[in-house]
Parts: C-alpha cells; structure tokens; sequence
C-alpha cells in the first residue's frame, strides 16, 4: 500500500512539475548549431557555459550539458558577465509559439 500511495505521489509531482511550467518573459530565444562542453553555438553565437549551468528538458528536468541537443530551437538567458547560466528545450506546444 505505501508502495503505491509513494508511485502515485511521484506521478503527480512529475506531472504538476510538467504542466506548470513557465518561462522567464526575459529569455532569448535561439537555435542550437552545435555544442562541445563547456560551450555551446546558439545562432552562429558561441557562448561558455556558467559554472551551475541549470538546463531543462521539456518535462522540466535538469540534464547534464552532455545530454544537450546538437540542434534544435531554445530559450536561454545568460548572466551579467555573458556565461551562458539556463537553457530550457521546448516542448512541441511552447516551440509552436517562439515565432522563428
């Protein structure tokens, strides 16, 4: 019994963490062309990754900067001294309304 009440309590963080989503309104958005740790190219831009980079999949988990996409569209904001510190990969809904 506890068993399952524990399953169906991560079900439902995984999916509340999933649907309540929201992207800082200062984010950039941009596409990924390519990336080798500890950098990454997002519009033909190279930027460095900051110590404590936090990157998110689409179901809102951090991944390690290993796991990040060779391509694809992103949000991404970065720190005064211009270190690349968060990067979100959209889900197909949110990637539908970047507008690029």
């Amino acid at each position: 019994m506890l068993k399952h009440f524990l399953f169906v309590s991560l079900l439902l963080f995984t999916l509340a963490a999933h649907a309540s989503r929201i992207l800082p309104q200062n984010a950039k958005v941009g596409q990924i062309g390519g990336n080798a740790y500890p950098e990454v190219k997002i519009d033909g831009e190279v930027y460095r990754l900051a110590p404590g980079v936090r990157i998110y999949d689409t179901y809102n988990r951090i991944i390690m900067p290993t796991q990040m996409p060779q391509s694809g569209k992103v949000y991404y904001q970065l720190d005064p001294g211009g270190l690349l510190i968060q990067m979100w990969l959209p889900t197909p809904d949110e990637e539908a309304g970047m507008g690029r």
